[in-house]
């Protein structure tokens, strides 16, 4: 019987760092944060949590779609979900009470990462965010 996602071990961790709030001010940029990815044949999936850019921790889940692979690298495309406690309602893709839907670009070389998420609201253009990641021993 073949082991399903929630059982097996992950396959990456990434610890992410900081960010930056492209024309925004007034944010908390750095962001540690500790995500776990299951990757798997045609796509990846990452839950983790980190001290948001209110300076307040948060959770969130994403699914990861690759675009593009090399040898030491990848460019995906993410979506999924965040939990923003108290700051739910400043997003403009709240879904309900404080979840909010996320997404953007991922680029990853080595054990580097960078996040592209567009963003349109009256403070902020897009967020980049950025940390280490490592493939996990199994």
């Amino acid at each position: 019987m073949a082991t399903g996602p929630v059982m097996s071990e992950p396959d990456r961790f990434s610890v992410l760092l900081g960010s930056h709030h492209i024309n925004g001010t007034g944010f908390n940029e750095i962001n540690p944060g500790l995500f776990a990815t299951w990757e798997r044949e045609r796509w990846a999936y990452s839950i983790g949590g980190y001290l948001n850019s209110y300076e307040k921790g948060s959770l969130a889940a994403t699914a990861h779609l690759p675009l593009f692979h090399w040898d030491r690298g990848a460019i995906s495309a993410f979506g999924g979900l965040a939990w923003y406690p108290g700051d739910g309602r400043r997003f403009s893709t709240r879904l309900g009470g404080d979840v909010v839907g996320i997404g953007g670009v991922e680029l990853r070389q080595g054990n580097v990462f960078m996040q592209f998420v567009p963003m349109s609201t009256n403070s902020v253009d897009g967020l980049v965010t950025f940390g280490l990641t490592w493939a996990a021993e199994q």
